[in-house]
């Protein structure tokens, strides 16, 4: 749905020249879970784009639950012969008598709202889908499974503010029910690197920072969707907060070529975090610079209940990308012109869809 957009379509070009030694997915089979959330439909994208432009003959697998949102989401690229959908839930057994080359395991709700009200269900796709896929894995010797984890594993920081490397390690409160998430996302990398160990499955760990993009889905509430939401239709932008947290953002076109970088590059069970050191703002200034973009204000709001659970305690959540670059990747995207680049995409997907709609009348 995405394609006939040119920004979009920059974004995923800018992709593809970032990642090193993208040409090793040529020919390849490659399994994407949670294909319909922000990291795992972009991702598909740049992969269908790679196959459009260059001929690269890659078979895309994107698995999710919802049919119904795969193919909406995909709607632009149903016709594609190497496009396959497999509708189930990941916690199943992957049955697939197919040769997967390549997975990136992307499933899982990251927002606080499911947190909140659904925490089990937060924590399962981490814990029972990966085994199951690590299982499939093991037995199809795949040539190697990466596994999207989470800068909040690093939880609290203590002691002077620094970015964390991925030798760090930060409090978490494991009788919270708000660390459903990142305990989670803790316990799959370590189930990651046990079936390395025990059964030389070749994992890799990617640790993305604060995500952001415009194919953002409509259960997403994080606090930088509902700016981008408010702003993309002229409406203000709502701080629940001081926003005084401090966070690495990272464009969701420099995550996947960094995701791409590391499966391709990546030592086996090691963790690389994404993240771009020109891309760190507190959540305000995350809030301020888009309101400027889009031409609205900033308004302040005390917090309600809900939204108190959904708080995270975590003040300072900045990721150092200096492995990453050791492996020649390079981020393309300050925030500035991500922001910039993420309305614009939207502004521009709103007026399609307004001509497609009167084209109907």
């Amino acid at each position: 749905m995405y394609f006939q957009n040119e920004l979009y379509r920059d974004d995923l070009i800018n992709t593809l020249n970032a990642t090193v030694n993208i040409q090793k997915l040529y020919h390849k089979s490659v399994l994407i879970t949670g294909a319909t959330g922000l990291i795992g439909s972009f991702t598909a994208d740049a992969l269908l784009y790679l196959n459009k432009t260059k001929d690269a003959e890659i078979e895309i697998y994107l698995l999710a639950r919802d049919e119904v949102r795969l193919k909406e989401r995909f709607a632009s690229s149903l016709n594609e012969k190497r496009l396959h959908f497999i509708v189930q839930d990941v916690e199943k057994p992957l049955e697939l008598n197919i040769k997967i080359a390549y997975i990136i395991h992307a499933a899982g709700d990251g927002f606080p709202a499911a947190f909140r009200e659904r925490p089990v269900e937060t924590m399962t796709p981490a814990l029972c889908g990966t085994y199951q896929l690590l299982q499939y894995a093991r037995k199809s010797m795949v040539q190697k499974f990466l596994y999207v984890s989470s800068g909040e594993i690093y939880g609290k920081s203590s002691g002077a503010e620094h970015a964390f490397t991925e030798e760090n390690g930060g409090y978490l409160d494991s009788m919270s029910v708000r660390s459903c998430y990142p305990m989670a996302k803790r316990c799959a990398e370590t189930l990651c690197v046990s079936f390395g160990e025990q059964y030389h499955v070749p994992v890799v760990v990617a640790r993305p920072s604060h995500i952001y993009g415009a194919c953002t889905s409509i259960h997403d509430n994080r606090a930088t969707v509902q700016f981008f939401n408010n702003a993309a239709v002229g409406k203000n932008i709502i701080l629940n907060s001081a926003g005084k947290q401090m966070r690495s953002y990272t464009y969701v076109a420099d995550c996947v070529s960094g995701i791409f970088t590391v499966l391709l590059n990546g030592t086996d069970k090691e963790a690389y975090n994404i993240s771009n050191a020109a891309s760190r703002a507190t959540i305000a200034e995350f809030a301020f610079i888009m309101s400027e973009k889009a031409g609205v204000k900033c308004i302040f709001k005390k917090q309600d209940d809900n939204e108190k659970k959904e708080y995270t305690p975590i003040e300072y959540a900045v990721l150092d990308s200096a492995k990453l670059e050791a492996l020649g990747w390079k981020g393309q995207y300050d925030i500035c012109t991500g922001i910039e680049r993420m309305l614009n995409i939207r502004f521009m997907q709103n007026e399609e869809d307004i001509l497609y709609g009167l084209s109907k009348l």
